[in-house]
């Protein structure tokens, strides 16, 4: 038992169960469709079958000139069936079938113990407590012909020859084959059956393709009456069997579609959560819900993204800590050195000494702006970073920032351009300190690398603001492009070391771009020839805007 509720926790196991469990079910449906279609057509072609045959019956000419029985006895005789009278007691009818006699069609029941069938119709017999009149026949269709043929032909010998397909044409329409006179008998009949017609017998031939009867009977030398093709009963004509199929089909169809769009569904539940992870919500869960395959699965994914926050957290833990670690023996030694610097003229060291205090001191300015880049690298990677974005005047960032490296720089030529002032605002959605810090990293890239001129651009439009920095200095080589807003990446052209720089100004600058739910790119100056950065975003910050992918860590 616990091995059978093991596989059965196999998700695809239970599809194909289901699966098999549908289609067995389905051909029972089938079945059932059949025979159930079956018996309506059958009462149907039954009730078409015999209308003509009891329309004539009912026209006998010396049906009220002798007693009932006797006259039934003669009847039947003459036709070669049972012809009987009936009350509604001995009938033992149920209500429906005597509702369908009073409505004027006829019954068909089977007995199958005396391997016959019986009609009933109801001719408004006025004898007595009689009700209905019941034919036996051991054969339906070719009794019912032979008798139709015998009727008709008893119907049509008193009229003249001119006017037979006259009257013929007014039965026509209480038979539903056709009924004709010929003047020749079909290439299959014997002699037997010709004597047989001349001795005014009806003979019944039958036919395969399709299934059918056809029964003639003599009018007269030359001139025979002839009563079909009678199509027989199919129970399985193509296009019961084509409804069937595609009824069949249908549902089958939609069993598995039911089936599968479940594990579908929790499938994609799963590919949603694995794409919120990969673009930064670390707290996104899959639904558990059954014990199965996909369950598991999704159970094994939440704790494999708990693991990933844990670890991420841990990570910015670490740096967190190990950055403030780093300032409190840094800060020691700056107020060790600048003891030193505090000293009098005779108790200053060597002059050497000073030179490699001033190389420490320098030193540790260069760890502390590390520590400082790291602090915010971190802290713009945190999952929910809270920023308050305040309508500012972008224009005068760009100045401060520029008139602050120019006094710096005077060997630079510094310039800011801004495109459309006139037609658009300037003012835009900002985090100013980190936008600051932003365009501080580009433009100080820029400095440590351009030859005489930097230029800063900034392209006013209706929704969004674009800023480019450019330089004059070698620019960076299109295959480096992606790479370089990789953290702590450095390139091995004229950008190394001997520049300056930790590797994590521009990845400080995609992480600050993404909080404003922009993108920072990278290419050459058209006009200055160098490195060419550019910063798009949206003016308002509306929750409308969907956040970009986060960067990589």
């Amino acid at each position: 038992m616990r091995l059978l509720s093991k596989r059965l926790d196999n998700v695809f196991l239970r599809v194909y169960l289901g699966v098999f469990a549908a289609l067995i079910v389905l051909l029972l449906l089938s079945l059932l469709m059949i025979n159930l279609a079956n018996k309506v057509r059958l009462e149907a072609h039954q009730e078409q079958l015999l209308e003509g045959f009891f329309t004539l019956l009912k026209q006998q000419p010396n049906r009220t000139e002798q007693p009932l029985d006797t006259w039934l006895a003669n009847t039947g005789r003459e036709l070669g069936l049972t012809l009987e009278s009936v009350n509604t007691q001995a009938s033992n009818l149920s209500q429906r079938e005597m509702q369908r006699l009073g409505e004027g069609r006829p019954l068909v029941r089977t007995d199958l113990e005396a391997n016959e069938q019986r009609v009933y119709f109801a001719l408004n017999l006025a004898s007595g407590d009689a009700n209905f009149l019941r034919a036996r026949l051991q054969h339906l269709h070719q009794q019912q012909a032979k008798a139709s043929a015998l009727l008709l032909a008893e119907q049509l010998q008193p009229i003249a020859n001119a006017e037979r397909n006259t009257a013929l044409a007014s039965w026509q329409e209480v038979f539903n084959y056709p009924l004709e006179l010929v003047d020749q008998l079909p290439g299959a009949a014997t002699s037997l059956l010709e004597q047989r017609l001349t001795e005014g017998e009806a003979v019944t031939l039958f036919q395969e393709a399709p299934a059918s009867l056809t029964s003639y009977v003599e009018l007269e030398p030359g001139q025979w009456l002839k009563l079909g093709p009678i199509p027989l009963f199919n129970p399985y004509p193509f296009s019961l069997l084509a409804s069937v199929l595609f009824t069949f089909l249908l549902v089958l169809g939609l069993t598995i579609w039911w089936f599968l769009h479940g594990l579908a569904k929790r499938l994609r539940s799963l590919e949603r959560v694995s794409s919120q992870l990969a673009a930064g919500n670390l707290k996104a869960r899959v639904t558990e819900q059954e014990k199965d395959f996909i369950g598991k699965l999704a159970s094994t994914f939440n704790h494999m993204a708990e693991q990933i926050q844990r670890l991420l957290r841990t990570q910015q833990e670490m740096i967190h800590a190990v950055s403030h670690e780093l300032r409190t023996p840094v800060a020691r030694i700056r107020f060790g050195l600048q003891m030193i610097e505090d000293l009098s003229e005779e108790q200053r060291p060597h002059q050497e000494l000073v030179r490699q205090v001033q190389g420490i001191d320098k030193d540790i300015d260069e760890l502390d702006t590390l520590i400082d880049e790291i602090l915010t690298y971190a802290r713009l990677g945190q999952e929910k970073l809270q920023l308050q974005f305040v309508e500012q005047e972008v224009i005068g960032l760009l100045e401060d920032v520029l008139s602050g490296f120019q006094r710096v720089n005077p060997n630079l030529h510094l310039e800011l351009k801004v495109e459309n002032p006139e037609r658009v605002s300037s003012e835009a959605d900002l985090e100013g300190r980190y936008f600051q810090r932003a365009i501080q990293n580009l433009v100080g890239n820029a400095v440590r690398y351009a030859k005489t001129q930097i230029r800063v651009t900034c392209h006013l439009e209706a929704d969004n603001l674009r800023v480019d920095v450019e330089d004059d200095g070698p620019g960076i080589p299109e295959e480096d492009w992606q790479r370089v807003f990789m953290p702590f990446s450095r390139l091995d052209d004229s950008r190394t070391r001997s520049s300056g720089g930790y590797g994590l100004g521009l990845s400080i600058v995609q992480r600050i771009i993404y909080w404003h739910r922009g993108s920072a790119l990278v290419d050459r100056s058209p006009l200055l020839r160098g490195a060419r950065f550019s910063l798009i975003f949206p003016k308002q910050q509306t929750d409308n805007l969907p956040p970009l992918d986060l960067p990589p860590q």
